[in-house]
């Protein structure tokens, strides 16, 4: 009992100090999604999810979803930049190359897919909720676009942040943007699932193949004499 407790302990501390905290949790997170994915079609998991629907959790979600918008993304950005220019910089290219991406594959190869409630119109179900000013999307489901870029800038923020909890605190926003998705039937879990994978690979790129290396430094402009 005690040779457990003292491994878990130590597994503790190695996920505290370990610089991948973040794709390292989401990963496991992720398993965890596609256990659930094997076994429910992906409009029972969106259903299901929906079904928790709280009026104080409505509001947090169509609040909430907004942290995946794009406008909101070059907006903090724009203001990390007067901060730490290289960073907001590689954030805004982590943004673009993964909304790009992600975009790309929603407008051509799987333009086809369509939203929840798409199918649920065509079901003719009425056992779902929508709060209202909810949106009312029905094309272009996969990826999730507000999943991938809440991915891409939360993660280059977790890599970025040295203590723990920061990194934590960040995983937790993103999760929480790909939940607000599925809760609001705008995506299903296999679209915030890919979406959230596109953002985190393009992040770990940008932060250690441009960002660590110094190589965003053209990007900046100086701004003093």
């Amino acid at each position: 009992m005690q040779t457990t407790k003292g491994f878990a302990f130590f597994l503790f501390l190695n996920v505290k100090a370990n610089p991948y905290l973040f794709p390292l949790v989401q990963l496991i997170v992720l398993a965890l999604l596609f256990v659930f994915q094997w076994t429910n079609s992906q409009l029972e998991l969106s259903l299901i999810i929906n079904s928790w629907h709280q009026p104080w959790l409505d509001q947090l979600c169509l609040y909430g979803t907004f942290l995946g918008d794009g406008t909101l993304i070059v907006l903090i950005c724009f203001i990390v930049y007067f901060y730490k220019p290289e960073l907001a910089v590689g954030m805004l290219f982590a943004y673009l190359i993964s909304s790009g991406i992600t975009q790309g594959l929603k407008h051509t190869i799987f333009a086809e897919f369509h939203r929840p409630l798409w199918h649920i119109n065509q079901l003719n179900l009425q056992d779902y909720y929508l709060p209202i000013g909810a949106e009312h999307n029905l094309a272009n489901s996969f990826p999730s676009g507000h999943t991938t870029s809440a991915f891409a800038y939360f993660c280059i923020l977790s890599l970025y942040f040295k203590q723990h909890y920061l990194k934590i605190g960040m995983l937790i926003l993103a999760f929480f943007v790909a939940f607000t998705r599925v809760y609001l039937l705008q995506h299903f879990v296999m679209d915030i699932t890919v979406g959230s994978i596109i953002g985190t690979s393009v992040s770990l790129w940008v932060y250690y193949g441009l960002y660590q290396n110094g190589k965003l430094k053209w990007a900046i402009i100086k701004t003093k004499s």
